[in-house]
């Protein structure tokens, strides 16, 4: 069995990747796009967080999951769950959050973290509110259309007629309940072959890990950010119809 965790940006890809490793998968590093991979083993931490696209091959998705083996595990927001019958020996992780969330999370990853993001520097937008804004209006549709391929995969995970032919596991997590809770950690963990035990204690260590895009350092006052403009544009991403559906599909948002 190959593991592949697919994730909507922030919702946990580098955190559930230090899971599984926990738990009896190689971590093989390999962020997962349609026709490149970032192979992040070979930077160190700082420089992954920084300047992710430092460790960009080019190559199609399909030769980077020909580089990987039985045990192994890859993640990344291409929707690999959508093409489940072309590869019936991968098991799949499926991990969001709402998107009130992970837009804000991935607007402080590009403005704080990282610097390969000139559109959002201090110097080509002053103040943090006008920034999220920014954000929002010129990255928003972007990070939607994952949540919207999600949608998809998820579509196919309810359809007994497709799962009869690629009965490959779909796990949906909703990222936030596994933060808060053990006991999610030791479902996750059974689901994919390992103990209860060892699902508790693997996520203990992983909160206690330094993992790539973990926030650690940054105090910001993210409910303030939420300026009257930044609520119009997130209206205007239609971001709470995603939600609506998703729940319809049984996402626990």
């Amino acid at each position: 069995m190959r593991l592949y965790i697919y994730t909507i940006p922030k919702a946990g890809t580098y955190f559930l990747a230090d899971f599984f490793s926990r738990i009896g998968f190689n971590n093989t590093g390999f962020h997962v796009a349609r026709n490149f991979v970032l192979n992040t083993r070979k930077l160190d931490l700082g420089t992954n967080a920084r300047l992710p696209e430092e460790a960009r091959e080019n190559q199609l998705f399909t030769i980077t999951l020909q580089r990987m083996r039985d045990g192994d595990a890859a993640f990344g927001h291409f929707p690999l769950p959508l093409l489940g019958w072309t590869y019936p020996d991968f098991q799949h992780v499926c991990a969001y959050r709402h998107p009130r969330k992970t837009l804000m999370s991935e607007f402080v990853d590009f403005r704080f973290r990282r610097e390969d993001v000139p559109w959002l520097t201090r110097s080509a937008v002053a103040g943090d509110a006008e920034a999220f804004c920014t954000y929002l209006e010129r990255h928003g549709p972007a990070h939607m259309s994952i949540f919207a391929e999600m949608i998809g995969s998820s579509l196919l995970r309810n359809e007994p007629l497709f799962t009869r032919h690629s009965p490959g596991l779909y796990y949906m997590l909703n990222f936030d309940r596994l933060l808060e809770d053990p006991e999610e950690a030791a479902r996750l963990a059974t689901a994919f072959g390992a103990s209860a035990s060892d699902g508790r204690a693997a996520r203990e260590a992983t909160l206690q890990a330094e993992t790539k895009t973990k926030t650690t350092g940054l105090d910001i006052d993210r409910a303030a950010l939420w300026s009257p403009r930044a609520e119009e544009l997130y209206r205007q991403l239609e971001a709470e119809e995603y939600v609506r559906r998703a729940r319809e599909l049984g996402w626990d948002l």
